[in-house]
């Protein structure tokens, strides 16, 4: 199976909404032989989750969910290695571009090799992303109570780990713990 990930631009719904758009899209494309795990619901576009078997089912994904919204991309999942650096600011970008599940598979994958007070800072970044992951899915407990555990894997994380502002990030992430109100930051 082939995974992708397949954006539809987001003009009406809300993370509330993700059930039921996950149920509308499985509707959809019953006909084709497509797996579709999860949608996230960010503020411009709807990410889906999706494997098909071959790549001449992408077209036929792409007109069948042309009908729910406008589709706008189609990524594929392939595995890629980038220096630390290109890593954290790739991580950046799609953070910032509320696409968190992929932040946390290019950050995921230096993680694992780092160790100590930088390996924490990172997974505590990983674990703000997939927070937000389950905020856009309409999961809000799980959202605060994911962030409550990053917070204590930034806890000693101090300044900026490249271009990342770790004391503004861990300031908003306490705002959203203490109010159980999620919102969109920028990192």
């Amino acid at each position: 199976m082939l995974r992708y990930m397949v954006y539809l631009k987001n003009e009406k719904y809300f993370p509330k909404d993700a059930t039921s758009i996950l149920s509308l899209c499985r509707s959809t494309l019953q006909d084709v032989k497509a797996i579709i795990r999860d949608v996230r619901v960010a503020s411009h576009f709807l990410e889906l989750d999706i494997s098909i078997p071959t790549l001449s089912d992408v077209n036929e994904i792409n007109s069948n969910l042309s009908k729910i919204a406008p589709v706008s991309e189609i990524d594929r999942i392939v595995e890629k290695e980038f220096d630390k650096k290109e890593s954290v600011t790739l991580a950046r970008q799609l953070f910032n571009d509320e696409k968190y599940w992929k932040t946390h598979e290019v950050l995921e994958a230096i993680w694992k090799n780092t160790k100590g007070s930088e390996g924490d800072l990172l997974n505590g970044i990983i674990l703000v992303a997939a927070a937000l992951v389950h905020y856009q899915k309409g999961e809000l407990a799980i959202c605060i109570s994911i962030m409550k555990r990053a917070l204590v894997k930034l806890d000693k994380s101090y300044g900026k780990y490249y271009d990342i502002d770790i004391e503004s990030l861990k300031r908003r992430v306490t705002d959203m713990v203490n109010s159980n109100t999620v919102s969109n930051i920028k990192i």
